[in-house]
């Protein structure tokens, strides 16, 4: 029975990360301590990040930059460290049908299932992917933009304001109501609206897994983004 290929799973704050550290210091020995110290994990989790690291070629068996690694940590020669990259670890059927820079969630991640792979795996691993494919450095992979509409950008919701509507010329202003049907005489007019904020905070254990993560931010968006409105 022919070995199943193995592909890498890596958080963007992780590839992000270490590459940091080796622009700052490109001689630097990426070990668990390193990156645990670095991103603030448990040496086990970063273990595993170093060994993704090395199987995608940025890492050798000593935990420095090789000669890829070197040319990913530098700006002017990210683009031509991805191509490289990314066809020396993905098959060249998955490259032409999402080549870098150009790839679509979706079909890498049917592709993914093809493989095998469960839908959760799958799109930890297409998310994996789509990072690594990009050409820009230090940037977020785009979605697919949702009935071929749109750019990915306005994916991204702005926040909604309240607005007040001005009172009609000639019109004295009303008296504000207390609820009871009472005009309430320590308000003048009508309140004015104002714009609402919510912040969300989620604390994620340390030793969390990539894909525990991937799950939870994905649940984030469906709930708070893609949640149909009144």
């Amino acid at each position: 029975m022919a070995e199943k290929t193995r592909y890498p799973q890596i958080p963007s704050t992780v590839w992000w990360g270490v590459r940091s550290v080796l622009q700052r210091t490109p001689n630097a020995t990426v070990d668990e301590r390193l990156l645990a110290v670095q991103l603030g994990v448990q040496e086990a989790a970063a273990r595993t990040y170093v060994t993704e690291l090395k199987l995608v070629k940025i890492l050798d068996d000593d935990g420095k930059a090789t000669p890829l690694g070197r040319k990913w940590r530098l700006d002017e020669t990210y683009p031509e460290a991805v191509n490289e990259l990314i066809g020396a670890v993905y098959p060249e059927q998955l490259v032409h049908l999402a080549p870098p820079g150009e790839a679509e969630r979706q079909k890498v991640v049917s592709w993914f299932q093809h493989e095998g792979l469960g839908q959760g795996a799958a799109g930890n691993k297409a998310a994996t992917y789509l990072l690594l494919s990009s050409p820009t450095p230090n940037e977020a992979p785009r979605a697919a933009p949702k009935n071929g509409g749109g750019d990915a950008s306005s994916s991204k919701r702005a926040p909604r304001k309240l607005v007040s509507r001005p009172t009609p010329p000639n019109t004295p202003p009303t008296p504000a109501d207390d609820g009871q049907g009472r005009a309430n005489p320590t308000i003048k007019g009508r309140p004015e609206a104002f714009p609402l904020n919510v912040n969300v905070q989620i604390h994620i254990s340390a030793d969390a897994g990539t894909e525990q993560i991937e799950s939870i931010f994905q649940a984030m968006r469906r709930y708070l983004y893609d949640a149909p409105t009144a």
